[in-house]
Formats: C-alpha cells, sequence, structure tokens
C-alpha cells in the first residue's frame, strides 16, 4: 500500500478525486479520513475558543498587538494549538501544517504565561495539553507550504470581529500540488440561516465543509448531520448581494460596491472572516469581492484555501479580482493572486468585467 510523505503511515490521497457521493448523502461512517479529521480539528478549535469565555471581558496579557497584522488573542492561539495537536495525533508529528500564528511572536509577546492560558483552554477542550505540547504545536506548524501535501490553517480569522461579539472562522484545508482538496469552515457564532449579521452564542454554529469532487455541505458545529449547500444562481436585474469586509480597511468597499452597482442595486452584506464564502455558498449573499488594499499586498494561504473550496464545490468560481484562478502553490502568501472574487458563473464574469477599472 503506497503511503503519503506528509501523511506517514496513512495510504496517499489522490490530488484529483474521482467523482464521488455527495458529502450531505454521507452517515458518518463514511465522510472520507481526510474531512473527518479536518471535522474533528475544527471542533476542537472552537471548543478551545469557547472554553475562554466571553473575549470583552479578557483579562491583560490576553490580546496581543502585532502591528499592522492586526491583534491576535489567547484564542487565536488555543485555536492554532488544538487544531494542530488534532492534526499530528492523526498523521504524525512530520505532517506538514502551515498555520497564521508562530512561536516566535508567541514567545516575544507572553511566553510562558501567554502559554500557560492557551494549555488552560485547550485542556478544557478535552486535549492534553501543557506549557511543553502547546510551544511544540506552534512550532510544529510552521511549514511554508508550497509544492506538495499539507494542511493550512487560520486558527481564528476576523479576531476583531470576534472581540466585538461579531463572526469568526477557523478555517482548515487541506492542499495537494497547489489546489484545496478538503475545506472545513469552523463558524461558531454563524447561524443555520441568514446573513451573519446577527450573531449567535452557546455552540449553536455552524460548520461548512467542502471535499473537492464531493459538493459542500453544511452541518451543525457539534454533529455530522449534513445538508447540501448550493450558492445561487444570480440573474441581471436581481439585487446583489455583496459580501464584505466590517472593516473598510480591509479593501476597498466603497469603490468596489460602486463599480458593482452597473448591475444592479448592490445590498451590502457585512461580515468579518471567510464567514464571507459560507454565505455566498449557501446563498445568503450573491458575491464576495475583495481588492487588495495596497499595490503591492498579496493574500495570505491561510485566509482563502478553506473558504475557496467551500464556494467552488457550491457552485461559485473563485479567482483573484483579475480573473485568474488562485494559486495556492506559492508559499504562505499568495504571491501570483490580487485580491479574490468569489460568485456564481454568470455573476463573476460580470464582476470580473465591472472591477477591470479598479485592478492594478
Amino acid at each position: 500500500m503506497s503511503t503519503d510523505s506528509a501523511h506517514p503511515g496513512r495510504s496517499a490521497h489522490a490530488a484529483a478525486p474521482s467523482p464521488r457521493a455527495h458529502l450531505s448523502s454521507l452517515v458518518p461512517d463514511h465522510v472520507p479520513a481526510d474531512l473527518s479529521i479536518a471535522l474533528a480539528a475544527a471542533r476542537a478549535a472552537a471548543r478551545a475558543v469557547q472554553a475562554l469565555g466571553d473575549p470583552q471581558l479578557f483579562a491583560a496579557g490576553s490580546v496581543i498587538d502585532k502591528g499592522v497584522a492586526g491583534p491576535a488573542t489567547v484564542a487565536d492561539i488555543a485555536s492554532q494549538v488544538a487544531a494542530t495537536i488534532t492534526l499530528r495525533n492523526a498523521y504524525g508529528d512530520s505532517v506538514r501544517i502551515v498555520a497564521e500564528e508562530s512561536l516566535e511572536e508567541v514567545e516575544a509577546l507572553g511566553g510562558d504565561s501567554l502559554l500557560a492560558l492557551v494549555a488552560t483552554a485547550v485542556c478544557a477542550a478535552g486535549i492534553d495539553c501543557d506549557v511543553a505540547t502547546a510551544r511544540a504545536a506552534l512550532a510544529g506548524a510552521a511549514d511554508h507550504g508550497g509544492t506538495g501535501t499539507f494542511w493550512a490553517i487560520d486558527p481564528l480569522d476576523g479576531t476583531k470581529g470576534y472581540l466585538r461579539g461579531g463572526q469568526f472562522a477557523i478555517a482548515i484545508a487541506l492542499v495537494v500540488d497547489g489546489q484545496p482538496t478538503v475545506g472545513v469552515l469552523g463558524l461558531p457564532r454563524l447561524s443555520a440561516v441568514g446573513n451573519g449579521i446577527e450573531a449567535v452564542s452557546g455552540g449553536a454554529g455552524v460548520l461548512a465543509a467542502a471535499v473537492a469532487g464531493g459538493g459542500a455541505v453544511q452541518t451543525p458545529i457539534d454533529r455530522w448531520a449534513p445538508t447540501r449547500i448550493a450558492a445561487y444562481q444570480w440573474s441581471m436585474g436581481d439585487p446583489l448581494r455583496l459580501a464584505g469586509s466590517v472593516e473598510r480597511g480591509h479593501s476597498a468597499s466603497e469603490s468596489l460596491e460602486s463599480r458593482a452597482a452597473a448591475l444592479g442595486i448592490v445590498e451590502p452584506v457585512r461580515v468579518d472572516s471567510q464567514a464571507k464564502y459560507a454565505l455566498v455558498a449557501r446563498g445568503d449573499a450573491d458575491a464576495y469581492l475583495r481588492l487588495s488594499p495596497t499595490p503591492d499586498y498579496r493574500e495570505c494561504l491561510w485566509d482563502h484555501a478553506a473558504g475557496a473550496l467551500v464556494a467552488v464545490e457550491a457552485g461559485c468560481i473563485v479567482t483573484d479580482s483579475r480573473g485568474i484562478p488562485m494559486d495556492f502553490s506559492t508559499g504562505r502568501r499568495l504571491t501570483q493572486s490580487q485580491g479574490v472574487i468569489c460568485a456564481p458563473p454568470r455573476l463573476h464574469a460580470e464582476l470580473v468585467a465591472a472591477l477591470a477599472p479598479l485592478v492594478r
């Protein structure tokens, strides 16, 4: 039996899976192994975040300033550690993981005191962890990506949303030869229906999941009870529900909306994080647009790999803002991609044309 060097001891999985039953038809025992593990990692991460309680009550030292990269919290780090330990327990310590939070930053900004808070939260999620284990998990998630097979983790996408009580996402993707093949979005504050502006609490959130060639589903965050999700097939004359960031500095929101208005009345849907991909994937928004905030800015791998696959498997096209397919084989940054257009096919083509004057 062949094995994958990125997943020692496990059967190699195909980079381009053959057609298979839609995920929504699968009972728990038939869920593909890599997806099952990704779901477990997302759930563990969500439990670690929940164990920390209300972020508005965080004590000093629980929120750290990463400068232009924005804030991070003990929840970001605990989520990453919980997800990483889950993946390493499944695949072995040599599994390749590309994740956002670095051990070097944690050591510089909090060290053992911060790692002790992380370990407590991870233990509360049902995973054995101490300071040394947390440190090893962070050190083991510093791969640079590129070619081959690896996992990408955004442990808490939308930290500012998380802190204010809005949406955030735990994003986990398996990338094979530059393309996501498994994607899971843990969305602890996203209700099963609606546009996400009203956040839910108390574990009532959802997971959005996809496997290349297997479709996209939504399931309650605590169990496998999948329902098929599909993008709304927008037509000219329909209002354009445009998903965008709450933080205006994250993209040129007003310019995007102005250009998109040529296609119809724009109804902004402002939510934080990769929840935007999930909203488009399940038809609660029509498109997600993002322009690079500066000419030389390039998106981070973990900010898009999981969400892009969920949207594609729900019937969307996901490209950069020029209409060029996104390339996830270029390392921690998507150096060949500028911005994002995520929309069903007819609308995607219209948006590429409408945004052309804004693309540098």
